[in-house]
């Protein structure tokens, strides 16, 4: 059949118009077509996938972070911490959160002015805890907290009321120096505790003698004190670690709690000092009398667990303590502990004119005559050493026993542990201090 020209012409023109549309198509296809829009759906989170932001304190307001406070253990902490927690702020919103605790705890003038003046310098602000006081009768019960920045040189006393019926608040506030042994005849009875026990672990033996009521206290029972924290197995226990027990205008007595540095499987027991204070119209609070008898329990015991760990201190058969320091078996040579707490026995000699007495002593085993000379030798390496730490010679006499005054003796059938403990506590120096 044949084919009309003109429709041949208009075929052609169609067909090349169909491939340029192909050609342009192609080009949109190679660019990213945006998916079709999908409707949001709220996630069903648990709470703890989905955090808060923290609130600013309501009174501060603040748009800088508070370092966070540790978690409290009780209402009184809990008011301490939150009183901590305020002095973190920056300067303005600290003085606008400040004003209001005072307010609402009605603090006194004196103790509102401590707060608002004292200077947290913008450092991290700790809470000690220091101990309880016992308030008038009905009074409830008093909680004292210390807080400190490092480096500061002033704390603020903070002391907590807890009524009988109702919450903690803040009873009253006031300035005093970071270091704690800085007393003043105006100083409480809880703050002298808290000094003199400052003095003990700082192995400050002037300090601790200041403190002491006419000379009651041992100078054996202070050195013996003072070795205990310098060998550094007990410490302060955080929560509440002084304890007030009674509590007048005359006398007053605590508690010192201590717990172990690093419990262990022989060494896990708390124990604790009983010190006894008096007030002089002069020199204000004293310590009358420390009690050491469940401290003793607790290195008696470790002594059993352990062996050859004894407390320094004895009582003598002239009357009073004396100080022990022990020896290896068949050995004349000081330990590296002995030599430590020597130093603390030298400083009681260089504050005094009193003279020291040194007396060595065996085990029983061996010769009367070998032992004799072994024990003189014990006596003889003490008055070294301590002449070597700038004690004069002619202030120290040495005497040996052999194994004539065991401090302890066995008994037919103990066990041979039992027995090894025993002989070595009796290898020994002790040295009497009397002044």
């Amino acid at each position: 059949m044949k084919q009309h020209p003109i429709l041949t012409i208009l075929i052609i023109i169609l067909l090349i118009a169909a491939g340029i549309t192909g050609i342009y198509r192609g080009s949109q296809e190679t660019e990213p077509t945006p998916p079709p829009p999908v409707k949001q759906t709220k996630p069903q989170s648990s709470p703890a996938e989905q955090p808060q932001p923290s609130l600013p304190h309501p009174a501060s307001q603040a748009t800088v972070p508070v370092r966070p406070v540790e978690r409290p253990h009780s209402a009184e902490h809990a008011s301490a911490l939150q009183l901590a927690q305020a002095l973190q702020l920056p300067r303005e919103q600290r003085t606008v959160a400040l004003e209001k605790i005072a307010n609402d705890s009605q603090l006194s003038p004196e103790s509102k002015k401590a707060l608002i003046e004292w200077d947290a310098d913008e450092g991290k602000v700790n809470v000690q805890e220091v101990g309880t006081v016992i308030p008038k009768e009905g009074a409830g019960k008093l909680t004292r907290y210390r807080i400190s920045t490092e480096g500061g040189k002033e704390d603020l006393l903070v002391t907590i009321a807890t009524p009988e019926k109702g919450k903690p608040r803040v009873q009253s506030i006031k300035k005093a120096p970071a270091d704690k042994m800085r007393l003043t005849p105006e100083s409480d009875a809880l703050s002298v505790v808290e000094g003199f026990v400052e003095a003990l672990q700082r192995g400050d033996m002037g300090t601790a003698r200041r403190l002491i009521a006419g000379g009651e206290v041992s100078d054996a029972t202070l050195a013996g004190l003072c070795m205990m924290f310098e060998e550094g197995d007990l410490k302060l226990r955080e929560r509440l670690p002084i304890r007030n027990m009674y509590h007048n205008e005359k006398n007053s007595g605590y508690l010192i709690y201590l717990s172990p540095k690093e419990k262990t499987a022989n060494n896990r027991h708390s124990s604790n000092v009983g010190i006894e204070l008096v007030r002089d119209e002069k020199d204000g609070w004293r310590v009358k009398a420390v009690s050491l008898d469940n401290l003793l329990t607790h290195y008696e015991q470790a002594a059993e667990q352990e062996g050859g760990v004894y407390f320094p201190i004895v009582k003598s058969p002239q009357g009073g303590d004396s100080l022990v320091l022990y020896f290896a078996f068949d050995d004349d040579k000081l330990s590296p502990r002995s030599v430590s707490q020597l130093r603390i026995v030298a400083q009681l000699l260089k504050r005094s004119n009193g003279e020291l007495n040194i007396s060595g002593h065996t085990d029983d085993v061996g010769t009367e005559a070998y032992n004799m000379d072994l024990s003189k030798r014990r006596a003889e390496a003490v008055k070294q050493a301590l002449i070597a730490d700038g004690v004069e010679a002619k202030r120290i006499s040495t005497r040996g026993m052999g194994k004539s005054q065991p401090r302890r003796s066995y008994r037919v059938g103990d066990s041979r542990q039992t027995i090894s403990t025993i002989r070595s506590e009796n290898r020994r120096a002790e040295i009497y201090l009397d002044f």
